[in-house]
């Protein structure tokens, strides 16, 4: 499990919804390390979680194979190749050549066709899992829908369009909008005196939430907030309502919390012999993790409030040096950032490299046990009420969602990691066509391999 968990972490490109099928690929299809419904659980409780998506699936793997030992070495496996040569690109970022960017600009290029081969094969392998017909026609148009609100600006750059998109919402938004839809509903989405309103209602959000702002900006927060209350009075009346309720499994949780605290305690001791201030850059770690709801993207946002605009690391260090490495290396960005800001904090202390590798562990180690921990005590509230129709229904229609999500995101990989380094001086049409005969020949290798 570790293992696979370390390879997955060092071939990681593309964000943490694009590592959802590489991991199913590894640890379900070929190592066959948990089944395919305890891996879409895992990912079903990662997804309303804040934190590192991927970071937080080895962890519930991890849990499975073995307890709260395998939940931290599965995470802690996740993370670190990308940290690592995050630190150690920072360390040699003065004397890096142009010739060495370029290359890692070609390495990513490469790694991210493959990606987008997975993603492509996540999305038909969520097809054919339809039950019938009918679904598998429910399927087709609910990830074509989600697609559509979200890919709106990678369209727009592909074909030149200059306009304002009318949606391009992020993760966070759509998650957001299906869940509440769910939770309102009480998980009976057939159920019009309530669907209706709530599809109604996410529209009216959509449309001021969208970047053309069709309808007033003004108006996201308190839409927002209304959804939020009506998803909770939806939530609260199903557990009222619930006859079967399973005791909550505190023992277990305290343990795993107890287990993230002594993992960040140990790791981040060299840092606290070094500076008491390391208390206070946990605290703000820790605090950053839990607002990142919404992929590595919208944590760029909330590190630049914690530690740019609060003075604490300069926007050259981190939008020119630990942003620039960050983006061009796999695994977690929540992950890789912390562990950089860790780096030019502990440096600038004394100008020593070693103190900075000593704050550097403590951003790693604070990234992966508050994605971890966050992680536990979801998965605690779903293990108390696990048999509540709302979750039958999440974990029914949370694979298309993602689906839908997953061609975006490979559209992105497309534009980012491959038009990016491969189009300087070159049309895009050639690199189109190389990128889709290079996939298709993964098809056609991939089929020919199972007969």
């Amino acid at each position: 499990m570790v293992s696979s968990m370390f390879k997955i972490g060092a071939i990681g490109f593309g964000g943490g919804t694009a590592l959802i099928p590489v991991i199913e690929n590894e640890i379900v299809e070929h190592s066959k390390i948990v089944t395919e419904e305890e891996y879409n659980r895992d990912v079903m409780i990662a997804s309303i979680t804040p934190g590192a998506l991927p970071v937080e699936v080895a962890a519930g793997i991890g849990r499975e194979v073995a307890g709260n030992r395998g939940m931290i070495a599965g995470a802690t496996a996740m993370a670190l190749p990308g940290a690592f040569l995050t630190l150690f690109l920072l360390v040699l970022f003065s004397g890096m050549s142009d010739a060495m960017r370029i290359q890692l600009g070609f390495l990513s290029a490469g790694i991210s066709v493959f990606i987008i081969y997975l993603l492509i094969q996540y999305v038909i392998n969520t097809l054919k899992q339809a039950k019938n017909t009918n679904e598998a026609v429910l399927y087709f148009f609910m990830m074509l829908a989600v697609f559509a609100v979200s890919a709106e600006k990678n369209i727009y750059h592909l074909l030149g369009i200059s306009a304002t998109p009318v949606f391009s919402l992020s993760v966070v938004q759509v998650l957001g909008a299906a869940f509440f839809v769910i939770l309102f509903t009480r998980g009976q989405l057939r159920m019009a005196k309530r669907s209706v309103p709530a599809l109604v209602i996410v529209l009216i959000y959509f449309l001021c939430a969208g970047k053309a702002h069709v309808l007033p900006a003004a108006w996201k927060t308190p839409v927002s907030l209304l959804m939020t209350a009506l998803a909770l009075i939806g939530f609260v009346q199903t557990v009222a309502a619930a006859k079967h309720r399973r005791a909550f499994p505190a023992k277990k949780l305290s343990g795993a919390i107890a287990s993230w605290l002594v993992f960040t305690l140990v790791l981040s001791l060299p840092a606290i012999l070094l500076t008491f201030d390391t208390f206070s850059f946990l605290g703000n770690g820790f605090l950053s993790s839990i607002m990142s709801f919404g992929g590595g993207d919208a944590y760029l946002s909330i590190a630049q409030g914690m530690f740019v605009e609060t003075d604490l690391i300069s926007h050259s260090d981190f939008y020119g040096n630990i942003v620039t490495v960050a983006n061009a290396l796999p695994g977690s960005i929540l992950c890789k950032i912390l562990t950089g800001v860790g780096y030019y904090l502990g440096y600038g202390l004394n100008q020593s490299v070693w103190d900075g590798i000593s704050m550097a562990l403590c951003g790693f180690v604070c990234s992966v046990a508050s994605s971890g921990a966050i992680y536990t005590l979801v998965w605690a509230i779903y293990e108390k009420y696990e048999n509540l129709r709302i979750f039958a229904t999440i974990k029914h229609f949370i694979r298309p969602i993602i689906s839908g999500l997953l061609i975006n995101v490979a559209l992105s990989l497309y534009i980012s990691a491959i038009l990016a380094p491969l189009q300087n001086g070159r049309p895009t049409v050639p690199t189109l066509v190389i990128t889709v005969s290079v996939v298709t020949g993964m098809f056609y290798l991939s089929g020919k391999q199972k007969h």
